[in-house]
């Protein structure tokens, strides 16, 4: 079990990040084209309402070459190739005629159905088969009631329309019947479902205002964007959900906060401070947690460095560095330290053994890197990512989570091994190396057939993933995707199993208004 770093090369990559920007000449040329794998929390935060009305490209990659060759072939084709400039046109004029109102309401509906077939065991003659409704939506309003305020809300909804809200209820022993708490000395705890919820979140609700165009001010739900990785991002220490390296492009969800932001005069400098209470009402000022980051350009290059602290949890400090190599290659990294782990670990296998380390190091590190060629309409970006808070050998973590999941489906969730597997999984990432790379061709004869090459190795775990996927879209209304999917064993040491599956995707209308 890892309980405390023992990787020279975690700390040797976090120190580099803290004194590689001294060493970054001004001026440094800037990635043009290509995957640019960090949005910086600025950008991310203050895009345009534009940006959420209509979106960009669904590429993962997208290159400025492409973009003129496709609106160049548009122009002159009088076909149905010509469709998407006169769409583009369209949009264009209907975002010119949302600059003047102070309300602006938009959404997405994302409308799919997607068939899989699993072989768990590869002897397996028979797959098993499950069809899937992807029928999901988001609104959300943009209202401008004066110059410098600003109200904004998203909301999410989907099928199935309702759903079952379940939980586990701890009543302490105090809070029991004097003629209960001789038969239950340790409280008890409760299962209890609720049928008929309706299937809707609050993604963001939030209000920004501002003092003298230098402090600005944020204040409600919204996500916030620390991190440069794509795949990982250890340095994503405030959102509430974590990046998934098959989707990282999937919006995230941020916790309630009071946000403020300050320009540096005269400089391209921020700073930015973070209040952030427990998403519950009435609750005790030590919960409260504060958060502060700086960033700094320097020529095309851009450092961060910043940290979280609240009270009975681990301080951690991060930074982040952001460039390109040669205006081609964009390269992005980050590093943590935190003094102590809010992780229960397990030892032996031993799942009535647990405890936390509080008193001890923690490091996580990773880099990656992306590029494009639009001649060739081929991107690819890679990262290794190093999870100073998994353990290094996984195996009997393993195990205590298999076990919980037959606990699980034999319906016994109040079962020890239950909730021990659920404070192992947890951590996300339960090992401590790991790599991802993807590979994409955005045109093969036609720009309307693609395919993608998604690759991951769980190192700690020994187990790899190969993800490749063919798409065809005909038209902007209609798209098919079809793919296998491979999990397998790295080494004869591994407890994965090796299994398969195919999946075929229909995609029918939909769109973003």
């Amino acid at each position: 079990m890892k309980k405390t770093l023992r990787l020279p090369s975690a700390f040797f990559l976090s120190a580099v990040l803290l004194l590689l920007p001294a060493l970054i000449p001004h001026g440094a040329p800037v990635l043009q084209g290509g995957l640019y794998a960090q949005d910086t929390q600025q950008t991310s935060e203050s895009a345009s309402l534009e940006d959420e009305l209509f979106g960009g490209d669904e590429d993962l990659f997208v290159s400025a070459d492409k973009a003129q060759s496709s609106s160049g072939k548009a122009a002159s084709d009088s076909s149905t190739e010509g469709e998407p400039l006169k769409f583009q046109a369209d949009l264009q004029k209907a975002m010119l005629s949302l600059e003047g109102n102070k309300l602006r309401i938009g959404g997405s509906l994302d409308s799919s159905l997607k068939l899989s077939c699993n072989w768990a065991e590869l002897n397996k003659p028979k797959p098993d088969s499950t069809l899937t409704t992807n029928l999901n939506a988001n609104l959300f309003f943009d209202a401008r009631p004066t110059e410098n305020l600003k109200l904004y809300g998203k909301f999410s909804f989907g099928f199935p329309f309702e759903k079952t809200l379940s939980e586990i209820v701890k009543i302490p022993k105090n809070k029991l019947a004097p003629s209960l708490q001789s038969f239950f000395p340790n409280g008890i705890a409760v299962p209890i479902g609720v049928n008929g919820a309706v299937n809707i979140s609050i993604r963001e609700l939030y209000t920004d205002f501002s003092l003298k165009d230098i402090a600005f001010f944020r204040f409600g739900k919204h996500a916030v964007k620390w991190g440069t990785g794509y795949f990982y991002s250890p340095a994503d220490i405030i959102n509430l959900s974590r990046i998934d390296p098959q989707d990282p492009e999937a919006d995230k969800e941020g916790p309630l906060s009071l946000r403020t932001h300050i320009v540096i005069p005269r400089t391209q400098h921020n700073l930015w401070f973070y209040l952030l209470p427990p998403a519950e009402s009435g609750f005790k000022i030590e919960d409260t947690a504060l958060a502060a980051k700086a960033e700094f350009v320097f020529g095309n290059w851009e450092w961060g460095i910043g940290g979280r602290y609240r009270y009975e949890q681990a301080p951690k400090l991060v930074t982040t560095l952001s460039g390109s190599i040669a205006g081609k290659v964009a390269v992005f990294a980050e590093g943590v330290f935190a003094w102590g782990s809010d992780y229960i670990y397990y030892k032996n296998g031993d799942y009535n053994n647990g405890d936390k380390e509080k008193n001890k190091a923690f490091f996580q590190a990773t880099a990656g890197a992306s590029y494009s060629n639009a001649k060739t309409h081929t991107s690819v970006a890679a990262q290794y990512f190093y999870n100073g808070f998994g353990y290094r050998d996984t195996k009997e973590v393993q195990s205590i989570i298999e076990a919980g999941f037959q606990e699980a489906q034999k319906g016994n969730l109040l079962h020890d091994s239950v909730r021990v597997a659920g404070n192992i999984t947890s951590m996300g990432h339960i090992g401590q190396h790991y790599i991802a790379c993807t590979l994409s061709q955005n045109k093969i004869g036609t720009e309307k057939l693609r395919a993608q090459l998604f690759q991951q190795f769980a190192v700690s775990e020994l187990q790899g993933m190969s993800v490749l996927t063919f798409s065809w879209n005909p038209n902007r209304l209609i798209g098919f995707g079809i793919g296998p999917a491979f999990i397998y064993p790295l080494s004869s040491e591994s407890q994965v199993k090796s299994s398969a599956s195919l999946s075929l995707s229909v995609k029918m209308g939909g769109g973003k208004f």
